[in-house]
């Protein structure tokens, strides 16, 4: 008998002073503001007392901005009311939320499951017809070419794996003068893209500089904040072991 699972609807928020903590939506509406009465409270002075909220319209999640100071902006892009998309970038302030919609899983079902967990996303597929392997197969991996890190080789087994010193960082940066945050490697669907933090730090791919977020292809070479590394797509099975 088919059995089926629904994980909830979560937000990851990244704060730029305490890491990144997972938040469930339990219900709706659901606000978020710097103000403590609200379901989300986000210290940060640039965010408005009552800032946005999270509304639910026949099983579809939508944003709606409370008519706050600075905006509210979704996937980089100022809105007012907006459909919100599994994995999409929340900006409210100096803090970034990556929402995670739920995916109902049939158990003895071919078609493709996404399994959320806290801290990444395993997709597996039904379909095993192409004797290339699947893209949900391989894991990104990064060799550092030079600076200053903790290892030399790392996996992105993580939905965001963060470049910096700072605790949660997965690409641990080293020295004195290391940023906490550098920049940011999030897991989109089947590909990679590389981003900047609220740090700012120039980001350089294959020598040229990028804004924004930036598709990673096998082989790029991605330089940020004195630290050169190879972006590279690896069958799961044969990559290195993740910190």
């Amino acid at each position: 008998m088919s059995q089926h699972h629904l994980a909830p609807h979560t937000l990851l928020v990244k704060s730029p002073h305490s890491g990144t903590r997972e938040i469930v939506l339990s219900h709706t509406p659901f606000t978020i503001g710097r103000k403590t009465d609200n379901d989300l409270c986000l210290e940060d002075v640039a965010v408005s007392g009552h800032h946005a909220r999270i509304v639910k319209v026949q099983e579809v999640m939508f944003l709606e901005d409370l008519g706050s100071t600075n905006g509210t902006f979704v996937n980089e892009h100022k809105i007012e009311r907006r459909q919100l998309q599994d994995t999409d970038s929340i900006r409210l302030g100096t803090h970034r939320l990556i929402f995670r919609g739920s995916q109902s899983a049939q158990a003895d079902a071919p078609a493709a499951i996404d399994v959320v967990t806290a801290d990444k996303t395993i997709v597996v597929s039904g379909s095993s017809s192409s004797t290339n392997p699947a893209p949900e197969q391989q894991v990104g991996v990064v060799e550092i070419l030079s600076g200053k890190t903790s290892h030399s080789q790392y996996s992105l087994t993580k939905h965001i794996s963060l470049i910096g010193a700072q605790d949660d960082a997965v690409i641990t940066m080293t020295g004195w003068f290391a940023p906490k945050t550098a920049a940011a490697i999030s897991r989109r669907g089947e590909g990679y893209m590389v981003s900047q933090t609220e740090s700012g730090k120039r980001i350089l791919v294959n020598g040229r500089h990028i804004q924004g977020e930036h598709a990673l292809r096998n082989g790029d070479v991605v330089e940020v904040a004195g630290i050169t590394m190879r972006f590279l797509l690896r069958d799961r099975k044969k990559s290195p072991v993740a910190r």
